[in-house]
């Protein structure tokens, strides 16, 4: 499959390539490291007195898929993270199912916890690939390596502003509460042409599938709390 018809397959779903498909492709090669914000990007932000926002298992599956696909293509793990803004216990929840690397709550100022999460995993920001969708993401966005932005109908003018600076490499065709994640993890499984390989692999329950997972289940979750202007380690869990 050619360039063009890997950017067919997004673009017949909506999705808007600002850098192209090989440009992407040729930063993914130096990609060490997959953050997630949480709000507006594995739900629609939707909250209320006593609700929290959730999380999709089609988008889980995603995450997965993206990690082994890595795992597969560099032979190591990626290091991934949750930066959010609030206190989001959907989050912290799903980070310690999925063994995620780190999560980051309460974090208005954004950069702050890409600067600590890179120090603790000797990472440059130009190896974060940073999976967002709004203003309080332009920080981050404008540091790491690779950008995807979650597009939505109602800020058209903030879609702009990201391409005019540059932030973003990638526009999703769906909204955060229509699998974004999952859009993400598909297009980045295909510039990496591993897509079919982990889907066989993860249908077959194949011997290499099963040394990543075994090797995920291991990985022990890292909180941390933005509290009286410290970045407060929570616990091991």
């Amino acid at each position: 499959m050619d360039l063009n018809e890997k950017e067919d397959i997004f673009i017949s779903c909506g999705g808007r390539f600002i850098s192209s498909a090989f440009d992407i492709g040729e930063k993914l090669k130096k990609i060490k490291a997959y953050v997630f914000d949480w709000d507006g990007v594995f739900n629609d932000g939707r909250k209320g007195e006593g609700v929290f926002s959730s999380f999709s298992e089609i988008d889980s599956l995603g995450v997965n898929m993206l990690r082994f696909g890595h795992y597969l293509e560099h032979g190591v793990m990626p290091v991934t993270a949750i930066i959010t803004g609030k206190q989001n216990p959907s989050a912290l929840t799903w980070a310690k199912r999925e063994h995620i690397d780190a999560v980051y709550l309460r974090f208005a100022q954004k950069q702050m916890a890409l600067t600590d999460f890179c120090d603790n995993h000797n990472l440059k920001p130009e190896e974060v690939c940073y999976l967002f969708d709004d203003i309080l993401d332009v920080a981050v966005a404008r540091s790491v390596g690779l950008g995807f932005a979650v597009g939505r109908k109602a800020n058209p003018l903030f879609i702009r502003y990201l391409e005019k600076e540059g932030l973003a490499d990638y526009v999703s065709g769906a909204s955060g509460n229509q699998h974004a994640v999952r859009e993400f993890c598909e297009l980045v499984l295909l510039l990496i042409d591993k897509h079919f390989e982990v889907i066989q692999r993860r249908a077959d329950y194949d011997q290499l599938y099963q040394e990543y997972y075994a090797q995920r289940q291991t990985l022990r979750l890292l909180q941390y709390e933005y509290r009286d202007n410290l970045i407060v380690p929570y616990k091991h869990i």
